[in-house]
């Protein structure tokens, strides 16, 4: 094969660099967005003498038809650790992995690590056990002739993804049998803009095609010298954030024995206002958009700025809270008691059979007032049964009308380790009660707090959704003192009330999750998805209640693209909806309306829920006897070995027949138990996601579903997973495609394309209405 001719020669790094950005032969551009690339560990099996043999080239010309070489998988990665420093716009970064060989021969190999495209990256430096190693730098038309040698050699089409970008390579030295290697790669990079928003993406994911495990996975993003830090939201995986200061952030990710399935990516924002907001949308062509709202505070607010609030506690102090329950119970109240703020009113209820009221109207916060909270909730006593309705009723009425109230926000806390046994017992005549006594011209939000499993998930969660609040579970497990505290830690501190967003004239709006809007609390992150019509540069602006008084914050220069986008934000917002879905389906029964939704949002944008499990099985089994998923875990099963003249499946009727399944078995679900609260956590955890939950068996790639439909053999009987479009239809017209074939780089030349042919060298990718390809190894096909 002729080579294509290189526009510029390789440049060699020296062992150390100097400069900010050394070597990088174009202006920065801080518009551009940086990607960093996938790192990938090319071995070679070598005698146990490896010096006295000489390696072939790294990558040398294959013949026609290449023959496929399989990877040998004696390279492990123990650990693999980011070090992050975000400081202003310039990100420093610290890549620590330890390869270990887990075969009997020494292996070594190419370091390969393409390059962000357009990007001012440079200060690269490599070290291997602590020496530097010297690596080059390729140009794109050089970097595009080695992606490709590796998709032909290694039947591994990984890095079609990064055809058109330069590339660092650099060789390293044998590993001894047994033995590892800790690689260290630095570098730095500018830190790109979206819509307002600094974005940082760091790749994590691998070849799909095999094993990819990692022993351990690390993260960490330092951000320093950021004023006015508000927004941090991470699209692609569950954070912690932890705020040292107004202007700092640590962000941290980790995990044990992990298959990386996306990226990592990290959005954050400052502002100089009290509130800083953001938009991220995405619009498919021919649809209505989607669109992210990110709205937050700073950490902390100054007592002055702080909303006052009437807050009531409500114990349940009926015989089965005795021992441990009601210790921990007494905890977590005076936890509360002492993390009031100057300026609320407050006052604590007990019930049993009875109601017994600490104070008989709502009380100043004081320390004379605390004191005397303290003593009462020290000589809580339990016994007795448990009258839910009349509790609720005696905590409402405790909320006065305007004006007396001066615009406060009222708060109920309300905690049960019980059903209904004394005065109504009927769940939905309670939650009717509770709703007609609401006082009029309040806003009452309603927190419960559901303790083991012995509770009426059904009153809890009608209850507090209906009075603008959230129910929660203290699994027995848990210590009552710890949830309770920690979720009041977010909400103690409120800034805005009675919030309300408005995107100008001529832009409708619709489907936004949550709604009613909650509240926005020092340093907390309000997370928005919905749908918008007219698209456009915007003002948005939001509008909520400080002690009575109207605060109105205008976010002009806020975009909703017309075409393109971030397709992550029509995944966050079909995650919500099928969560309300869900909901719907527990409260009302299984419509086939419902059921269709479901259908349609979890196949487009493959949404894997408990109650979508069909996505990560055979389709052939699904109607069959489907295996739900166990929520937080990956569930199903692995590959299933297929023939090699195996066709692929089609999703949709499976898909009818399992969520129906699931659908009747939401709504026939008994109300209390440990199914109950397990289920009701789950459909919380999709109905608040502000992390789409991903599953190994699933790939949301450039827009597109593909789901995993077994493991076919190939060309070398090494298995190779089939990858199969949720939108395929068995009645389409198929072109089969060889992999590796010049037909198969003809389409990877096609940017979309590259992504989906990246997934595998088995798949089938739907091109239009009636038409889908598939890519295969197998000549005889």
């Amino acid at each position: 094969m002729n080579a294509r001719p290189v526009s510029a020669p390789a440049r060699r790094l020296p062992s150390a660099t100097r400069g900010r950005y050394p070597g990088v032969h174009r202006p920065w551009h801080p518009w551009l967005v940086l990607w960093m690339a996938l790192l990938l560990l090319l071995i070679w099996p070598l005698p146990a003498h490896a010096q006295d043999v000489i390696l072939p080239p790294p990558f040398p010309p294959p013949p026609a038809p290449p023959p496929p070489v399989p990877m040998i998988p004696t390279v492990g990665v123990d650990r693999y650790q980011v070090d992050v420093q975000i400081d202003g716009r310039i990100a420093s970064v610290h890549l620590s992995q330890v390869f270990r060989n887990q075969g009997n021969q020494p292996v070594e190999g190419t370091y390969l690590f393409p390059l962000p495209p357009d990007a001012a990256v440079g200060g690269f430096q490599m070290r291997v056990d602590g020496q530097v190693i010297e690596g080059e730098l390729l140009p794109a038309d050089q970097a595009r002739r080695i992606y490709q040698d590796v998709v032909r050699r290694y039947q591994d089409p990984a890095l079609l993804q990064y055809l058109g970008r330069g590339l660092f390579q650099a060789n390293l030295f044998p590993i001894p049998p047994g033995e590892s290697r800790t690689v260290e790669l630095r570098y730095t990079q500018l830190i790109g803009q979206q819509n307002g928003l600094a974005y940082f993406r760091f790749p994590l994911a691998t070849p799909q095609h095999r094993d990819g495990r990692l022993g351990a996975l690390e993260i960490r993003v330092d951000l320093v010298n950021q004023p006015g830090l508000r927004i941090l939201y991470s699209p692609s995986h569950p954070i912690d954030v932890s705020r040292p200061a107004d202007d700092q952030a640590r962000v941290t990710f980790s995990q044990q024995d992990v298959r990386p399935e996306s990226d990592f990516e990290l959005y954050f924002s400052t502002a100089e206002d009290a509130v800083g907001l953001n938009l991220l949308s995405y619009r498919p062509a021919g649809e209505d958009g989607y669109f992210v709202l990110l709205a937050a505070p700073a950490i902390q607010a100054a007592a002055p700025e702080l909303v006052r609030r009437d807050l009531v506690l409500v114990l349940d102090v009926s015989g089965s809270m005795e021992g441990g329950k009601l210790e921990q119970a007494r905890a977590a109240a005076h936890f509360i008691v002492d993390h009031l703020n100057p300026g609320d009113r407050f006052n604590l209820i007990s019930f049993s059979t009875g109601v017994r009221l600490w104070q008989p109207g709502l009380q100043p916060v004081a320390d004379e007032t605390r004191q005397g909270a303290h003593a009462w909730i020290d000589g809580l006593q339990a016994g007795g049964s448990t009258d839910i309705n009349r509790a609720l009723l005696e905590a409402l009425a405790q909320i006065q009308p305007e004006p007396e109230a001066e615009g406060r926000p009222a708060y109920i806390l309300f905690l049960t380790d019980g059903l209904p046994t004394q005065g109504e017992t009927d769940a939905w005549r309670i939650v009717d009660n509770a709703i007609r006594h609401a006082p009029a011209h309040r806003s009452v939000r309603l927190f419960t707090f559901g303790v083991g499993y012995d509770v009426n998930t059904d009153l809890l969660d009608t209850v507090s959704s209906r009075l603008q609040g959230r129910s929660s579970y203290v699994r027995p497990d848990q210590r009552i003192d710890e949830a309770v505290s920690q979720f009041y830690a977010g909400i103690s501190a409120p800034v805005l009330a009675d919030l309300a967003l408005d995107f100008g004239e001529g832009v409708a709006t619709y489907d936004l999750f949550p709604y009613p809007l909650p509240d926005l609390f020092a340093g907390e992150q309000l997370v928005v998805a919905g749908r918008y019509q007219q698209s456009g540069t915007i003002t948005v602006t939001l509008q909520g209640q400080v002690n009575g008084v109207t605060q109105i914050y205008p976010f002009p220069d806020q975009t909703l693209v017309s075409a393109g986008g971030e397709p992550f934000v029509a995944r966050l917002w079909a995650t919500r909806k099928i969560g309300a879905l869900l909901e719907a389906i527990r409260r009302n029964g299984a419509s086939q309306e419902a059921i269709d939704a479901i259908v349609t949002l979890s196949l487009r944008y493959g949404i894997v829920t408990p109650y979508t499990s069909y996505l990560v099985q055979e389709p052939s089994s699904v109607a069959a006897a489907p295996r739900p998923l166990v929520p937080g875990g990956q569930g199903g099963a692995g590959p299933v070995p297929l023939p090699a003249d195996a066709m692929p499946r089609a999703y949709g009727p499976v898909a009818q027949a399992s969520v129906a399944a699931e659908a009747e078995a939401v709504a026939a679900l008994p109300a209390a138990g440990e199914a109950a609260v397990v289920a009701s956590q789950a459909r919380s955890q999709i109905a608040e996601a502000t992390v789409v939950p991903e599953h190994e068996a699933v790939r949301f790639v450039n827009g597109k579903t593909f789901g995993r439909q077994g493991q076919v053999p190939g060309p070398d009987g090494e298995g190779l997973i089939l990858w199969v479009d949720t939108a395929y239809e068995e009645s389409m017209a198929v072109e089969t495609v060889i992999f590796g074939s010049p037909r198969y780089f003809q389409l990877a030349e096609d940017p979309d394309m590259a992504q989906w042919l990246a997934i595998s060298p088995e798949l089938v990718v739907v091109v239009d209405a009636g038409h889908a390809i598939r890519i295969t190894t197998r000549i005889e096909q």
